[in-house]
């Protein structure tokens, strides 16, 4: 566990980094005067196509890859191994497929959209490119986890994507390229990512290209057919499910919705940057003890992603929740985008739950029941999508936000049962109502104490007078394991620092 908190401390610290760039880039993006909100809707409805299209395009060989890498690489040397010659030509034959899918489907894209997203419409094929280096990497991103660089992936995607997305935006508005050039550009930003983790790849003889049938694929050959067929069908409704907020607000309603319904996610996924690090850490450590039947470090890992993940997004919701009007206000964001403070709330909860139940998602989906992800991902898509359609078309943007906390409590409902009854397995204890509450006291305290300071000193006060009470109450309570030992290695290093600069002095 030490080795996770190690990395995942590390690599949240650069996809941090990399949350600052995005909120500069949000920043720029909507504010009142630099870029309208059907403009700024336009990045977000790209973005979520191409995860769609990607998702068809993958047939599942994402998923083959992070479940038989270990079998691979055990049991073959590496100029025979052929789980990545297979990944790339099943990848190719499937975006051609998906990318003939789009031109049949056009018709029905112009008269869906044509209303209330005419530039969606206008740049929709922008997104074949786009959707084709989103399968690039996703590919690759899934082969290096199998060599343990899961936080070098996610400091490329969360960092040097937003980079890149940082330098077009100034290109923009200093006036050197047009709106219509910047969104060509926004559309291969996935290229330069891949073209880094093919580089870092191929200068570590990494890159195992055999396009010869293993005796390992041969032996595996039904199981890696019926999984990929199955898990195609769980990545094509996960991102149903992920992108249907953006394509329902964007033909019931108009694109401008959906840049302040995305505003409102950026928001919440401050929330999920630990999730992300603690996934592309523990996927493969899962993997490994599920081989090899250690069902005891398979618990520790739920019980301590669990308390460590609902800590911080508690933490980091309070943080928004306390400051989200004023700042808004105070950076000059175009009004409205105030409409989704209610979307970020319940946005928020989803997120909350998601975290607080831990990594279950990823144990089941690297166990032998993972068809049980499959059912219960089709289950979830069945709900949300019917869910989100029509209370958008009653309530507006606030729909899809009640449509995931209705969706999402159900489904992680079940997991957490699921767990419960196969391997006697559950995440959580008292500590678990403990932080909850603490939180919820302090959130409390800080509002009625502070709401009326306005401005930027009110921003700063709140925001330290809430993690300085919430912090010193959860490690009194001890509510993590992993907060004291982090915080004593900080509190180490900043003392071995300021005595070496007191002895230079000297």
């Amino acid at each position: 566990m030490s080795a996770i908190r190690k990395n995942s401390l590390k690599t949240s610290l650069w996809i941090y980094g990399g949350f600052v760039l995005g909120a500069v880039n949000t920043f720029f993006l909507s504010h009142k005067t630099w870029f309208t909100t059907d403009e700024n809707g336009l990045t977000r409805s790209m973005t979520d196509t191409s995860l769609l299209l990607f998702a068809f395009s993958t047939l599942g060989v994402t998923s083959y890859i992070l479940k038989f890498f270990p079998y691979y690489s055990d049991n073959l040397p590496p100029k025979k191994n052929d789980i990545l010659g297979i990944a790339a030509i099943i990848s190719i034959i499937g975006f051609v497929l998906t990318a003939f899918g789009a031109w049949l489907l056009e018709p029905l894209i112009v008269r869906k959209f044509s209303t209330n997203s005419i530039l969606l419409v206008k740049y929709f094929y922008w997104v074949l490119p786009m959707t084709f280096f989103v399968l690039s990497y996703q590919v690759l991103e899934a082969y290096a986890y199998g060599f343990h660089k899961g936080p070098f992936t996610s400091i490329l995607k969360e960092t040097v994507l937003r980079l890149y997305t940082s330098v077009i935006i100034i290109l923009k508005l200093l006036g050197f390229v047009s709106f219509d050039i910047f969104i060509k550009l926004f559309a291969f930003q996935y290229a330069v990512i891949t073209v880094v983790l093919f580089i870092n790849l191929y200068s570590q003889d990494k890159i195992w290209l055999s396009f010869k049938i293993s005796r390992v694929t041969q032996k595996f050959r039904k199981k890696i057919f019926v999984m990929m067929s199955l898990t195609l069908i769980v990545i094509v409704v996960g991102m149903l499910r992920q992108t249907i907020d953006a394509f329902v607000l964007a033909s019931k309603i108009r694109l401008g919705k959906v840049a302040i319904f995305g505003l409102a996610s950026y928001m919440v996924s401050v929330l999920q940057v630990p999730m992300r690090s603690v996934i592309s850490i523990t996927t493969p450590m899962l993997s490994i003890a599920w081989k090899q039947k250690n069902y005891d470090q398979i618990s520790s890992i739920y019980k301590r992603s669990s308390i460590n993940l609902l800590t911080f997004a508690l933490f980091a919701f309070f943080c928004i929740w306390l400051n989200f009007t004023q700042g808004l206000t105070y950076f000059n964001i175009n009004p409205e985008y105030l409409e989704g403070k209610w979307v970020f709330f319940l946005l928020g909860m989803v997120t909350i739950i998601e975290m607080g139940t831990g990594v279950n998602a990823q144990i089941i989906g690297t166990s032998s029941y993972w068809r049980f992800e499959f059912w219960t991902s089709i289950l979830l898509t069945t709900l949300i999508i019917p869910l989100s359609y029509f209370l958008t078309v009653k309530y507006g943007i606030i729909g899809p936000a009640l449509a995931n906390i209705v969706s999402f409590t159900v489904y992680n409902f079940i997991r957490y049962m699921f767990l419960l009854k196969r391997f006697k397995m559950q995440p959580f204890s008292s500590k678990t109502a403990e932080v909850i509450i603490i939180s919820v006291c302090c959130y409390l305290i800080i509002f009625f104490l502070l709401h009326s300071i306005a401005g930027l000193p009110g921003l700063v006060i709140r925001t330290v007078s809430f993690s300085l009470l919430f912090i010193i109450l959860v490690y009194m309570r001890d509510i993590t394991p992993d907060l004291k030992p982090v915080l004593n290695t900080l509190m180490m290093r900043w003392r071995k620092w300021t005595e070496k600069k007191s002895t230079d002095l000297l």
